[in-house]
């Protein structure tokens, strides 16, 4: 253990905090660029009602869709998170009838592409 390590508990609370920092990240940048309101996003500090395991979150779509990541699962990568969210949510939603507003959020060159490819 190096000066800057800490407990493993401490180091596992880190973690689950990077992973959900990379998982709602990914969430909000889609959210912000398409205005799609089709998934949800929550973390089990927070849960929705459903039980979700310790130190995990959860992206939820249509019917009954759904990503749970776990910080045990993603310690040693948590720098994938985001592509595997970015499929996860690729794969659940389509697009069609999302367009760029003035004023919303342009931010994301790969959200803008999709819903541009979606509504061509």
């Amino acid at each position: 253990m190096s000066e800057y390590d800490g407990p493993e508990w401490m180091m596992e609370y880190w973690d689950f905090k990077a992973l959900c920092a990379h998982a709602c990240g990914e969430y909000i940048r889609f959210y912000l660029t398409t205005g799609h309101a089709g998934i949800k996003y929550t973390h089990s500090q927070r849960s929705d009602g459903r039980e979700l395991p310790h130190y995990s979150c959860r992206l939820t779509g249509e019917g009954d869709s759904e990503l749970l990541l776990r910080t045990d699962d993603w310690r040693n990568h948590l720098d994938d998170v985001p592509g595997a969210v970015r499929t996860w949510i690729r794969e659940h939603v389509n697009l069609r009838k999302c367009s760029p507003e003035p004023g919303r959020y342009q931010g994301d060159p790969y959200w803008t592409q999709q819903v541009f490819r979606d509504n061509e």
